[in-house]
């Protein structure tokens, strides 16, 4: 017999007890999450934002906080109500949603300062796109990864895999470096990723240039 999870929840904004909460049988809650703030607003890149609201799951499991549809990597706590994570250097403008068993919340935007476009982080810029793109179930993750190319890894991602090696990330050469190859459509193996989110549109330019910046700078696990 399946046992179910229940919850009880006091919301601090309205001091209203909400009882008995059905989180199914997985632990994840029935309902859609619903973000109701984000704070600090404005925040700079590195701090760490408070996203208030409903709906969240007690655990974070495979859900995930959307930052400008990137996964962001550095998840500091979750809760059902409040979850907090480091905000990484994307964009200037976020949108912040979260995904709960495929269930996407509403968008909170929020301003970031502190961004510089010049000085990429591997850790805060490069790791959350390939965490939501590219090493996903299925692709460039876990011990055998497609192609033998682990992207969820520094160390992985420099090796390269069997396809591309070494010349998947050279440093200083973003033109040359195959995994901008990839992203582009200009590699033989064709446009990249092949599947998640961004199958059909691709990655975005944007995100793209990013990357090629990081690389152009070095490369380094930053």
């Amino acid at each position: 017999m399946q046992s179910i999870h229940r919850l009880f929840i006091v919301v601090g904004i309205t001091g209203t007890l909400i009882s008995c909460k059905d989180l199914g049988t997985s632990g994840i809650p029935t309902e859609p999450p619903v973000v109701s703030s984000v704070s600090p607003s404005p925040a700079a890149v590195g701090d760490t934002i408070r996203i208030i609201g409903t709906n969240f799951g007690g655990v974070q499991s495979s859900s995930e906080v959307l930052l400008a549809n990137c996964s962001t990597a550095v998840i500091i706590s979750w809760s059902d109500t409040e979850i907090r994570v480091k905000l990484p250097s994307i964009a200037a403008n976020l949108t912040v949603r979260v995904n709960v068993g495929s269930r996407i919340s509403n968008s909170i935007p929020l301003v970031t300062t502190g961004f510089i476009s010049g000085n990429v982080s591997y850790a805060a810029g490069i790791r959350p796109i390939l965490n939501y793109g590219c090493a996903i179930s299925g692709c460039h993750i876990g011990s055998s990864p497609t192609g033998g190319f682990n992207q969820s890894t520094y160390a992985g991602l420099r090796a390269g895999g069997v396809s591309y090696g070494v010349n998947v990330v050279i440093p200083g050469d973003s033109t040359s470096s195959e995994i901008i190859r990839a992203m582009r459509g200009t590699a033989s193996v064709g446009r990249m990723p092949f599947g998640g989110p961004w199958v059909t549109s691709g990655v975005p330019d944007s995100l793209i240039k990013r990357t090629a910046l990081w690389i152009q700078q070095g490369a380094l696990y930053n």
